[in-house]
């Protein structure tokens, strides 16, 4: 188990609050144990979670039991939740009260409260098989479109968490402040980390351009911050330099491509303060951090950007189209990955709980190459190559090209064989970009770009936008 021996750090703070209100290890692990008190051994439970008090002790318990957790954010639907409990069949549902009243139609007693949050018991608990190492099971995009979780083992998340723990250097000392949701991989991954080595973590549920996150963060003095491009990209338009403070010692940046413009200005205003910026790439398939790059100046002039080296304990591969590694630098091929943080494929109901299958490798789908100083770089997702009018179009490429353009962000989707440009502003000369034919591609004028609970854009919701207009042009 993750936690079992944190022992050693139960004088430490574990939780702040504020700088007045904090929790220590010994209590975190007292209420784990009287948590626990309430849950059979090896169940399902599902824990829909929040950045609150309540929901850090009840994962923390959980890890440190023989039972099995499903991460969902606060933010999905009532149908989903039906869905998932209909297949799923649940022990027990941890979650706020307002969500428990939707539950409780489900079959489900109340059998224990905590502050805001409400334990919920099946009425008739489901006895299946459980494969013995598996710990959690976490939707791949952070929104739920479909039943369909990533199964992790204690052994994946141990490997990941020690590995990022490691390459970070982080220890006892550190504190990191709650920029995203736990039901996001990224997000649990600093969580894990930090109660790991008896770290602290400063619970926050507000967005940084709330005043209340501003007065947190200056009481508590986090020694790093961690956010996807979209956090980076709201905070250089309200001041990157708010973020600085006597003890923060390293930033990371993970989920998605950051614009080359955007790198540039936190370089600078990292380097100038002597801290680390860190950045990673992940899959929520690999528990989730596949890769780092400590940023340097050299990264100034690339073209693009580095994913960096594998995770200690890792390995990245680039295959060609006959699954051959590739040797040569230089050279676009697919990107896997190879390490003890695989996950053990898809679960879509509880019969697929009793399965784990060990890969060797994860083919990450990301298209890369690695260079001459032995970095890789992602040139290209599969699923994000469209064919128009004979051309093959990059979508990642396009939009890295036109948002390069401070001025502007667009977003980029292929809907029958069209390209859909979703911009913010008029684009004038798009030719400057990328050269296409007349009637290949349409801009679409759009006020806020829709995003998925992790901060990433959600292409669904765009390409969800195009087909209810090409419905209504239809009729």
């Amino acid at each position: 188990m993750l936690f079992n021996q944190i022992n050693k750090n139960e004088k430490k703070i574990a939780i702040y609050f504020n700088e007045n209100n904090t929790v220590v290890y010994k209590d975190l692990i007292k209420e784990a144990d009287f948590f626990l008190k309430n849950i059979k051994e090896r169940n399902l439970v599902i824990l829909i979670a929040e950045n609150n008090i309540e929901t850090i002790f009840a994962y923390f318990a959980l890890m440190k039991s023989d039972n099995v957790i499903m991460i969902l954010d606060s933010n999905t639907k009532n149908n989903d939740i039906k869905i998932i409990i209909e297949r799923y069949s649940p022990g027990y549902i941890y979650c706020s009260k307002k969500i428990a009243k939707f539950i409780h139609n489900y079959n489900f007693n109340k059998i224990f409260s905590y502050l805001k949050f409400d334990l919920l018991e099946s009425k008739s608990i489901r006895k299946y098989e459980i494969f013995k190492d598996l710990k959690i099971l976490m939707s791949t995009s952070g929104s739920l479109g479909e039943p369909k979780f990533v199964k992790l083992s204690n052994t994946n998340l141990k490997t990941n968490t020690e590995s990022i723990i490691s390459y970070l250097k982080l220890n006892f000392l550190d504190r990191t402040i709650t920029t995203m949701p736990m039901s996001y991989s990224y997000g649990l991954s600093v969580i894990n980390t930090h109660l790991l080595c008896g770290a602290s973590i400063v619970l926050n549920n507000r967005s940084i351009v709330d005043k209340s996150f501003w007065k947190l963060y200056s009481d508590t003095s986090p020694s790093n911050i961690n956010g996807v491009p979209f956090f980076y990209n709201l905070l250089l338009r309200i001041g990157l330099d708010r973020i600085l403070n006597p003890n923060l010692r390293f930033i990371t940046q993970a989920g998605g491509r950051l614009s080359k413009n955007s790198f540039e200005k936190i370089f600078k205003e990292t380097f100038e303060n002597n801290i680390k910026f860190f950045l990673m790439y992940g899959q929520t398939e690999a528990s989730p951090r596949i890769s780092y790059h400590q940023a340097e100046n050299e990264d100034l002039k690339l073209k693009n950007l580095p994913i960096g080296k594998a995770v200690p304990g890792g390995e990245i591969l680039i295959k060609n189209e006959k699954k051959e590694i590739v040797t040569d630098n230089n050279i676009d091929g697919d990107l896997y990955y190879r390490g003890k943080n695989i996950f053990g494929g898809y679960s879509k109901s509880f019969k697929d709980l009793d399965k784990f299958t060990f890969l060797n490798e994860l083919e990450t789908g990301d298209i890369g190459y690695r260079n001459l100083r032995g970095n890789f770089f992602i040139t290209g997702r599969k699923s994000r190559f469209i064919k128009v009018y004979g051309y093959r179009l990059n979508l990642d490429y396009i939009e890295e090209k036109i948002n390069n353009d401070e001025s502007n962000q667009v977003a980029c989707v292929g809907f029958q064989d069209i390209l859909y440009i979703f911009s913010k502003k008029i684009i004038v000369d798009l030719e400057k970009f990328v050269i296409l034919p007349k009637d290949s591609f349409k801009i679409i004028i759009i006020k806020e770009f829709p995003l998925n609970s992790n901060g990433k854009i959600s292409y669904k919701e765009l390409i969800k936008k195009i087909i209810r207009n090409f419905k209504q042009v239809k009729n």
